[in-house]
């Protein structure tokens, strides 16, 4: 196996495990989603307390870092799945750089 065959297959696996904690993550939406229905609901009626609001922002919050932590991740899958140079010379550094550097 070539370096760049084995640098290929490591960036692909690493695409791989990125690819399943994001579909990991897109389980925890509906619970999230039903959670911020549930304060939405509460504090829009006459009897609403205040932590009802305050909860329904933190789901806000709670969904919006979500969709951001699954983007992130969808990112780095695509980033690793290509398996350009950049990512190339991160995993395996070519010898002559790192004898140059020690």
């Amino acid at each position: 196996m070539t370096r760049k065959e084995a640098v290929v297959l490591v960036s692909r696996a690493l695409a791989v495990i990125q690819l399943i904690v994001a579909l990991q993550e897109i389980t925890y939406l509906p619970i999230r989603f039903m959670s911020f229905h549930h304060y939405t609901v509460r504090a829009s009626t006459a009897t609403a307390l205040p932590s009802d609001a305050y909860f329904k922002s933190y789901d806000q919050l709670d969904i919006a870092f979500l969709f951001a932590r699954i983007a992130g991740l969808l990112f780095f899958a695509l980033l690793f799945w290509t398996c350009g140079p950049r990512i190339q010379s991160a995993l395996l550094p070519e010898r002559d750089r790192v004898e140059q550097t020690e």
